[in-house]
């Protein structure tokens, strides 16, 4: 008797690892392993693959890791027909996960298979929804839109809403934990992402940024991510530390919910952001081919999701040409010294975009979902 579950990205992992404390919690006993990072470690997954593997961005990243992503996936699909767990769970990496589920599927697998964070197909590749329609028995998505989405197109959906909304709930109502260790008043969160590459393109940029910022007054803090890579982080470190660098390795949030606003790096974080309140300046940076394959193809107006929600740019996107210097600073000044309508405008667009995230008890919810079907194998 067993769950399998697999994850890859670093908010992915967060996810599969609250999912199965909930599940043991639930009264679910028998073995759960797969792929996973440092906190499906902690909550006792049994993993046998590093989700780090699998933390690769742009197209000549991801192409230079073909073969051995292929040698993972055929390892995987071998083991789990050999265990036959009674639900596959898989969560985010959607290149990867869904040619993992076509081929467990056109090999036999007949057990239950849940896909958190299922692929965007409402913004690119949306003939992708087939294969949800045809492989996965429930989709459990993010977002509302997604969810209607997913069903207008056929696919099982079952939605309640963001995970998050649960737990920066509790944070919202916790002491910080950073009190007394910066000045609130003054600081400002860079957050230059969770992968080496989103690391290596928007670190150099930030850390200009903040020397600017700090001369005038402000005190920028950056994050290093507990997802990171370890020798990614342990670089991070040493480079602030010889430096005299401001930094904390917490998780992003905790600084976030301390800082009067952020510079961040695309992605999961400017839903956390939008949660908290903080104001972010969301810039991004990919190779040359990796940032006209994205143009020609993705379909929607914004980048951010926090955008995304709003339906308007409620935090400012600097991508590509756009993420200089130059503008990061000028979006980040204009709201840290606003003291008119500028700042009160994008909280009441906060607010609104707030309501959008759904219900707290995500996590109890896929559980209950997930513990009928294996109780049904």
């Amino acid at each position: 008797m067993s769950i399998f579950i697999s994850s890859g990205e670093a908010s992915g992992d967060h996810y599969t690892a609250n999912l199965a404390k909930r599940l043991r919690a639930g009264g679910y006993s028998g073995d759960i392993w797969g792929m996973g990072g440092v906190e499906s470690r902690e909550a006792g997954i049994r993993v046998e693959w590093p989700g780090e593997r699998l933390q690769l961005f742009g197209l000549m990243e991801v192409l230079s890791a073909i073969p051995s992503i292929i040698a993972l996936r055929g390892e995987m699909v071998r083991r789990i027909l050999e265990t036959a767990p009674e639900a596959v769970i898989v969560c985010d990496s959607p290149d990867y996960h869904m040619h993992l589920i076509s081929k467990l599927r056109s090999r036999g697998y007949r057990g239950r298979i849940f896909y958190i964070s299922p692929p965007s197909v409402w913004a690119w590749r949306s003939g992708r929804a087939e294969d949800l329609r045809r492989n996965v028995d429930e989709c459990l998505p993010l977002f509302k839109f997604e969810h209607e989405y997913l069903l207008s197109r056929g696919c099982a959906s079952h939605w309640r809403g963001h995970p998050l909304v649960e737990e920066f709930g509790r944070l919202a109502a916790e002491p910080s934990k950073l009190a007394g260790r910066f000045d609130r008043e003054r600081l400002v969160a860079f957050l230059p992402g969770s992968r080496r590459s989103e690391v290596t393109a928007l670190l150099p940029m930030m850390r200009e940024v903040a020397g600017i910022l700090a001369a005038k007054g402000w005190q920028p803090v950056f994050s290093v991510a507990p997802g990171l890579n370890p020798a990614v982080r342990g670089d991070m470190i040493e480079e602030f530390t010889r430096d005299g660098i401001l930094f904390y390795d917490g998780p992003g949030h905790d600084l976030m919910a301390a800082a009067r606003c952020a510079v961040g790096a695309s992605g999961t974080i400017t839903v956390e952001s939008l949660l908290l309140g903080c104001y972010m300046v969301v810039t991004y940076k990919l190779n040359p081919i990796s940032a006209l394959v994205g143009r020609c193809v993705v379909k929607t107006p914004y980048y951010a999701m926090a955008n995304i929600l709003a339906g308007e740019e409620m935090f400012p996107e600097l991508m590509q040409e756009k993420a200089t210097v130059k503008n990061i600073l000028a979006h980040t000044l204009a709201w840290l010294e606003d003291g008119g309508d500028f700042r009160e405008n994008i909280k009441k667009t906060m607010k609104r975009t707030l309501l959008t995230l759904g219900e707290e008890g995500v996590y109890d919810f896929w559980s209950r979902r997930i513990m009928e079907a294996a109780a049904n194998a």
